[in-house]
């Protein structure tokens, strides 16, 4: 199963009678019982859409759109009744990885239209660009791509134990995870690894190195992940960001993130290292 991310439909996408609808209500996607997403008649889509439905690429030559799903909208005779909102982060829970793509491509093209309406320089109400993922502002030509914020995420590490928080505004509350944090302007991305640590929890980290990244569009984040050392530091938590932190050992971790996202595969491979180190006898 292959996805290609594109602005602009061939004549052979074109004339493809039916069409693959990411649909979005806020921080919601339409889906069946089956977490599958709604294969709709082109026509009857663009007599309820309009001009609000934006292309983004195929899947199996496929085409593949992006739209708001109106209030009340998945409930009405456009759509089959088996489809329901679904809850975005629980769809990527239970989505494969091409599924999460495409629908964390989707959700950000569509906030590019739904966010940049209106020209942030001169308040004039902008123009898609033909064939480019771009929103124009016809009087002054101030141009708005698709939002990308990167952030850090890191694996912060003393001998066999790892620090982990629980955020404020986790949505799982019993939930802990590494800490992260978003660059701030003229920031190296391993200065923010020192700097968030050290402002969420006291902690100073060393030998800061990069591990991988994970577009992450909750809602327009690119995680960008490594792992420190700890230097020096008593645990002492920002109260406005963290609810709480400790460090925990390899064999004994908390409720943690799901393996498919960064934070729970920068924990898991810490916990693999060291249950590599200390076989149990």
């Amino acid at each position: 199963m292959t996805f290609t991310a594109s602005a602009s439909e061939t004549e052979t996408t074109a004339a493809e009678p039916r069409a693959l609808y990411f649909l979005f209500d806020t921080g919601h996607i339409l889906v069946d019982q089956d977490n599958a997403l709604p294969c709709l008649d082109r026509k009857e889509a663009e007599k309820r859409f309009g001009g609000n439905r934006f292309f983004f690429g195929t899947f199996n030559a496929l085409p593949c759109y992006c739209a708001t799903l109106a209030p009340g909208a998945h409930k009405g005779p456009e759509l089959p009744s088996l489809y329901t909102r679904l809850n975005l982060r629980a769809f990527f829970l239970r989505a494969d990885d091409t599924a999460r793509e495409m629908a964390g491509y989707a959700r950000q093209i569509l906030d590019l239209h739904l966010n940049s309406r209106f020209c942030g320089r001169c308040g004039t109400p902008t123009r898609p660009v033909p064939g480019e993922h771009v929103r124009k502002c016809p009087a002054c030509n101030h141009t708005a791509y698709p939002r990308i914020s990167p952030a850090m995420i890191t694996a912060v590490t003393k001998d066999d134990k790892i620090l982990l928080a629980r955020g404020i505004n986790f949505p799982n509350k019993k939930m802990f995870s590494v800490l992260a944090g978003f660059v701030s302007p003229s920031e190296t991305l391993e200065d923010c690894v020192r700097r968030e640590v050290f402002e969420e929890t006291r902690i100073r980290v060393d030998r800061v190195r990069y591990v991988r990244s994970q577009p992450w569009p909750f809602p327009d984040s690119l995680m960008i992940g490594f792992t420190a050392r700890y230097q020096s530091g008593e645990i002492r938590i920002d109260p406005e960001e963290i609810a709480e932190a400790a460090w925990f050992a390899y064999d004994d971790l908390p409720l943690i993130p799901d393996a498919h996202t960064l934070a729970g595969q920068l924990i898991r491979k810490f916990a693999r290292q060291q249950h590599r180190k200390h076989p149990p006898a």
